[in-house]
C-alpha cells in the first residue's frame, strides 16, 4: 500500500481519497480550505495545514484541482508540495484538467525535483467518483503508468494509456469539449421543440433512445425537460466555459479545426451572462430561455 499526498478535497478529490482509504492506503489531504478537508478525517485521512507538509514522506503525491492557477499554487506555490521532503523518486500526479501547457511546465518542475511525472486527468462525476469507477486518462512512460496501476485501479474501472506525458491530458480536453459540445446541442435542440410546441419529455424521450442518445443526451435532456436540478452540483457552467477554453487551446496548439469548440464556448457563456456560472450544467437551458427572452 501507497503513502498518498493528495491536493484537492473537493467533490472529486474527496471521493478519491475515500477510496484510497478504503483501499489500505495512506493518505495525507490538503485544501486550501481546511475545513472542507476536515470530514475526511473520520474516514482515516491526515488532513495537513500545507501542501510542503502534506507531502511529508509521500511516496506518490496526487493534485486533483480546479484550474492551472490552484494546480500551479499547490505545486509550486510559497508552499508547495514541490518544496517538500517527499520520498526519493516519488511520483507527481496531476489529475486535475488543467491545460497541456501547465502539465508541461509541472512535468518539468517534477521531474527538477527527482519526482516521476504522469498526467492523469479523470472523467466521470462525483457519484462514478464515489463508486471507485472513474476512467483515467493516463500520459507517461509506460513503465511509470504500470509502477502506478495499483494506484489508479484503487479509483478507477479503466485506465487507458495515450502516449507521453501531455497526451492524457490532451485527449481528456478534447473529449471534454465534446461533452460540452453535446450538451449544449441538447440545451439548444430541447429549446427549439419548445418553440414548436413539442413536449419536452417527449422530446428528451426521442433524443435519448435515437442516434442522438449519447450518455450526456440521455443525463442532460431528462434533467432539462424535467427540471431537475443536482444537489450537490455535478458539473458548473464556469466549468465547462474553462475546459472547453484549454481544449480550444489544445486544439489550436496542434493546427486542428476548433469551429464547433469556440460555438460551445459561445452558447456555455451565456450562463455567465445570466449570472449562472456556478450552476449545474443541465441549468444551460434555463440560462438560454432567459437569454432569449431579455433579448
Amino acid at each position: 500500500m501507497a503513502k498518498i499526498a493528495f491536493l484537492g478535497t473537493g467533490a472529486m478529490g474527496s471521493a478519491m481519497i475515500r477510496n484510497y482509504l478504503k483501499g489500505g492506503h495512506k493518505v495525507t489531504a490538503y485544501n486550501r480550505t481546511i475545513a472542507k478537508a476536515k470530514p475526511l478525517e473520520d474516514a482515516g485521512a491526515k488532513i495537513a495545514a500545507t501542501p510542503i507538509e502534506a507531502v511529508e514522506g509521500a511516496e506518490v503525491v496526487i493534485s486533483c484541482l480546479t484550474n492551472d492557477d490552484a494546480s500551479r499554487g499547490s505545486w509550486n506555490g510559497e508552499n508547495g508540495a514541490l518544496k517538500g521532503n517527499f520520498k526519493p523518486g516519488a511520483y507527481a500526479i496531476e489529475a486535475s484538467t488543467a491545460s497541456l501547457e501547465w502539465i508541461r511546465e509541472l512535468d518539468g518542475l517534477a521531474r527538477a525535483k527527482g519526482m516521476n511525472f504522469l498526467d492523469c486527468p479523470v472523467a466521470g462525476r462525483p457519484d462514478l467518483a464515489n463508486a471507485g469507477k472513474l476512467k483515467v486518462f493516463a500520459g507517461g512512460a509506460k513503465e511509470d503508468v504500470d509502477a502506478m496501476r495499483p494506484v489508479l485501479d484503487a479509483i478507477s474501472a479503466a485506465v487507458i494509456h495515450f502516449g507521453p506525458v501531455g497526451s492524457g491530458i490532451t485527449f481528456k480536453l478534447i473529449y471534454n469539449v465534446m461533452g460540452a459540445l453535446q450538451v449544449a446541442a441538447t440545451a439548444e435542440g430541447l429549446l427549439a421543440c419548445e418553440a414548436a410546441g413539442i413536449d419536452l419529455r417527449v422530446a428528451a424521450d426521442a433524443f435519448s433512445n435515437g442516434a442522438t442518445g449519447s450518455p450526456h443526451v440521455k443525463l442532460h435532456s431528462k434533467n432539462m425537460a424535467e427540471g431537475i436540478i443536482d444537489d450537490p452540483i455535478m458539473f458548473t457552467g464556469k466549468n465547462r466555459i474553462k475546459d472547453t477554453s484549454y481544449g480550444i487551446e489544445v486544439i489550436n496548439s496542434f493546427g486542428a479545426q476548433s469551429v464547433l469548440g469556440r460555438g460551445t464556448r459561445q452558447v456555455w457563456e451565456q450562463m455567465v451572462e445570466q449570472g449562472m456560472e456556478l450552476r449545474n450544467d443541465s441549468e444551460l437551458i434555463d440560462a438560454l430561455r432567459a437569454a432569449h427572452k431579455a433579448g
